[in-house]
C-alpha cells in the first residue's frame, strides 16, 4: 500500500546526499547547540545499528526524513564492519548528511546538507561496538563527526531534554570516569528529562543479553529513559521492581537486516515484563518532548502512518 511513496522518497534523497561532500569553512560557533528553551516543544528521531549501506537502512532513513524531524540520535554501530574511513560516507553520509554538521572532518568527508548550511549539527551519534572496531579505537568515527565534549561521552540539551551519549566501548562497559561525569552533570541539569542513550543495553533479552557494565541507578540520577542498540529488534520492557525505574528501549532494527530473535536469553519474568518486542519488520522512533510530556512511538517502514508502539512519560 505505501511502496509507491516510499520508492519515491528513497529516490529524492539517494539523488539529494550524493552531492552531500564539499569543503566549507569552518565556524566555531558549530558546537554551541545548547540554545532552545527548557519550555520548547521538540521532536527527534532515534535509530540504531543501521550503518551498512543496506537497502532497509536506505527505507528506514526515507521514512524519519520524511518525519522532518529537528534532529537525530543514534545508539551506535553507526559503521559496518569495522568503523572504517572508507565507509563512513556511504553508510552515514549518504542516508543522513542532510543532519550532519561536521567542518572539522577530512575534506572528502564533510556534508553539505541542510545542518551544514544552517551551521548547526542536527546528529548525534553513540559509537557502538563496531565504531570501535577501528584502529586506532573510534579514529574514523572521531574523524567524521563534530560533536561536544570529547565526542565520546558527550552531552547536549534541546527543548526539554537533556541528552547523554555514553560510548559502551567494544565491550560493553562505562569507565568509572564516565559514570563519575554522568552523575555530576545530571544532577545539575534544569531540564524537565534526561534521556540517556549508549549502545549495549542494561537489560535485554536478545542473544546478545544484558550488558551488566552498562547497568547503573539511572532513575536515582534523575534519568527517565535508556536508549540502546546492539541487539536487531525492538524492545520496550518495564522493571517491576519498582514503579519509578527508568524506561528502558532498545532500537536496533533501522538498517542491519539481520534481525535476532527476541527471548534468546530471557530476563527474569518476577522483575521485567516484555512489554513489546518486533523483530519482524525495520523501524525508528519518532519522539515528541514538551515541559511535562515526552511521548515515543516506534514506526515501522512496512506502516508509515501507524506505529507499532506508543510509550509516554508524563511530569
Amino acid at each position: 500500500m505505501h511502496k509507491q511513496p516510499l520508492l519515491g522518497l528513497l529516490a529524492f534523497w539517494f539523488l539529494f546526499s550524493a552531492y552531500s561532500c564539499a569543503k566549507l569553512p569552518i565556524d566555531s560557533a558549530f558546537r554551541n547547540i545548547e540554545v532552545h528553551n527548557p519550555s520548547d516543544t521538540t521532536m527527534f528521531a532515534i535509530i540504531g545499528d543501521y550503518g551498512e549501506d543496506s537497502p532497509k537502512e536506505g527505507e528506514v532513513a526515507a521514512m524519519v526524513k520524511g518525519w522532518n524531524p529537528e534532529f537525530i540520535v543514534t545508539v551506535g554501530d553507526n559503521n559496518y564492519p569495522l568503523g572504517s574511513a572508507g565507509t563512513i560516507v556511504k553508510n552515514v553520509g549518504k542516508h543522513y548528511g542532510d543532519f550532519i554538521y561536521n567542518p572539522d572532518a577530512p575534506a572528502d568527508r564533510i556534508c553539505t546538507g541542510k545542518a551544514a548550511n544552517d551551521k548547526v549539527n542536527r546528529f548525534f551519534p553513540a559509537p557502538g561496538n563496531h565504531d570501535n572496531y577501528a584502529v586506532p579505537n573510534l579514529k574514523p568515527y572521531l574523524d567524521y563527526f563534530t560533536l561536544p565534549g570529547d565526542e565520546r561521552n558527550y552531552d547536549f540539551t534541546w527543548g526539554p531534554v537533556h541528552f547523554f551519549s555514553l560510548n559502551t566501548g567494544a565491550g560493553g562497559t562505562i569507565a568509572s570516569e564516565t559514570k563519575d561525569w554522568l552523575k555530576d552533570k545530571a544532577s545539575k541539569s534544569d531540564r524537565p528529562f534526561k534521556l540517556v542513550y549508549l549502545h549495549h543495553p542494561p537489560f535485554s533479552p536478545g542473544p546478545h543479553g544484558s550488558a551488566s557494565g552498562t547497568q547503573l541507578p539511572y532513575k536515582d540520577l534523575g534519568v527517565d529513559a535508556v536508549l540502546a542498540g546492539h541487539e536487531h529488534f525492538y524492545v520496550r520492557l518495564t522493571d517491576k521492581s519498582s514503579p519509578n525505574k527508568a524506561a528502558y528501549l532498545i532500537v536496533g532494527n533501522s538498517g542491519n537486516e539481520n534481525l535476532y530473535g527476541c527471548n534468546a536469553n530471557p530476563l527474569d519474568s518476577t522483575r521485567f515484563t516484555i512489554d513489546v518486542c518486533d523483530n519482524s519488520h525495520f523501524g525508528a522512533l519518532k519522539v515528541y518532548a514538551s515541559a511535562t510530556k515526552m511521548v515515543f512511538q516506534y514506526f515501522t517502514v512496512d506502516d508509515l502512518l501507524h506505529p507499532k508502539d506508543v510509550y509516554e512519560i508524563a511530569k
